[in-house]
């Protein structure tokens, strides 16, 4: 009896130890996966508005924003030194959607890393695609829950997510974003109308980016 009480003890023993294993590591993918917060999306929204705003010469005339280049992932600083440098906005300098919002929210936190996939095999990458931000890195939030900074997503049938924006407020139907928008060749605040044509047929999501 004596031997079989202490085997019960030595596998409670056991299972209460998987038990804590099990729950710091719980512990630990839940903090790894927490979201930025309110404060810090605010801080990511104000960065990102410095790429809508800022304003240089180029050939004797005054531009404003930072140049849309696919790819593209220059800093403000970064885009103004390479166009004294000669290097031509749009081909050459800029920088993309995703690319907005990554190095927004890397002002604010330097260390970001993304996840993506690679199979059934999770990385850890610096750079993303807008679908990479939508599929592995944000918590989904409704319309009516997004405060300033957090994301919206654009895609197109056949094509998935392919644009993502910063929320920047809301007046009625009307919703404020920051984008690196390639149709306007450039990163600028605009508005999109909820149950508009290009909202009905693009709006594919929302949420909060996830601090990593």
């Amino acid at each position: 009896m004596k031997t079989s009480l202490t085997g019960c003890r030595k596998g409670s023993l056991r299972m209460l130890a998987v038990l804590l294993l099990s729950a710091s590591c719980l512990m630990m993918w839940s903090a790894a996966a927490m979201a930025f917060s309110d404060a810090e999306a605010q801080q990511a929204l104000t960065a990102a508005v410095e790429y809508a705003t800022v304003e240089y010469w180029l050939e004797g005339e005054l531009h404003q924003g930072v140049a849309y280049l696919y790819g593209g992932q220059d800093t403000v600083s970064d885009y103004l030194a390479k166009l004294e440098q000669g290097a031509e906005p749009g081909a050459q300098a800029g920088i993309d959607a995703s690319g907005l919002v990554i190095n927004a929210y890397r002002a604010v936190y330097p260390e970001l890393e993304l996840v993506s996939m690679a199979g059934s095999r999770e990385l850890r990458v610096r750079d993303a695609s807008s679908e990479t931000l939508y599929l592995w890195n944000i918590r989904s939030l409704t319309i009516d829950e997004l405060k300033p900074g957090d994301l919206v997503f654009f895609g197109t049938e056949g094509r998935g997510i392919n644009g993502v924006a910063l929320y920047a407020g809301r007046r009625g139907d009307l919703i404020q974003i920051v984008t690196a928008s390639q149709g306007r060749g450039k990163v600028a605040l605009t508005t999109v109308r909820i149950g508009g044509d290009y909202w009905n047929n693009s709006f594919a999501g929302a949420g909060r980016l996830i601090k990593r």
